[in-house]
């Protein structure tokens, strides 16, 4: 696996308000929810503090007892984290007994799964948004929403599938179709993906370039005219990817 973290060119200097923690069998993005700075309060702060912890829970045991449930560990991360703020947070967990992925969402980060086969890649899932209205998502944090209602999916997986994980910078700004589109050129023959990091990267700055385009009909785009709002153009954004490819033994 690999991953990618861009900034919006605003916050650059500060690292953004992403936060993100990968293991082996584990993936947990989080977004800072950026209405907090007109508060005096440094969204990224959340995120990170909740991302921290959600570490530290990994490693108190490897992960086992979160492996099949990740929302457990989102809840339990919510709970220990003390910043005030809030964030979205969307986890994938590969259990390391049987082919199988659990994912946990809330708001609107979310992931693609897809498949490789001998002529294509093509999507088998995609996660669908949690909002309470237009750019306005579920959120884990001070006042916010119940992690437990963060939706949860069961996905049976096949040697070489591939996860991308993003938060709402990737997903606003790049299709899925392109999404493919750009990793299909780093799948090999055998179906093994090259260099992960390289391809978070790519699909990164496809977004970031996307996000800047104001001509460009985007999904943020797309989704704000579906609501009656007159707008055109990408979304400028944190732009988070992990990209992974599932290998089994």
């Amino acid at each position: 696996m690999g991953i990618a973290v861009n900034p919006h060119p605003a916050k650059r200097d500060k690292g953004g308000e992403d936060a993100a923690t990968i293991t082996e069998s584990f993936i947990a993005l989080a977004d800072g929810v950026g209405g907090w700075a007109e508060s005096g309060i440094d969204p990224a702060k959340y995120s990170r503090q909740l991302c921290k912890n959600i570490q530290g829970l990994i490693m108190y045991d490897n992960g086992v007892k979160y492996m099949c449930n990740p929302k457990l560990l989102c809840v339990e991360a919510a709970e220990l984290t003390t910043e005030t703020g809030s964030s979205t947070c969307v986890i994938a967990s590969l259990d390391k007994e049987a082919p199988i992925l659990y994912t946990s969402n809330l708001g609107d980060s979310g992931y693609l799964l897809i498949r490789v086969t001998d002529k294509d890649v093509v999507s088998i899932f995609r996660s669908k948004e949690q909002t309470h209205g237009f750019n306005f998502p579920y959120q884990i944090g001070t006042n916010g929403d119940d992690p437990s209602r963060a939706d949860t999916q069961v996905h049976g997986v096949e040697h070489n599938d591939i996860l991308v994980v993003g938060t709402d910078g990737l997903f606003d700004n790049v299709y899925d179709e392109r999404i493919m589109e750009l990793i299909k050129p780093f799948v090999r023959g055998s179906n093994d993906m090259e260099d992960p990091t390289v391809v978070a990267d790519v699909i990164a700055r496809e977004a970031e370039k996307l996000g800047a385009d104001q001509t460009y009909l985007s999904p943020f785009a797309k989704g704000a005219r579906e609501q009656f709002y007159d707008y055109m153009g990408g979304k400028q954004d944190d732009v988070t990817v992990a990209v992974a490819q599932i290998k089994l033994v």
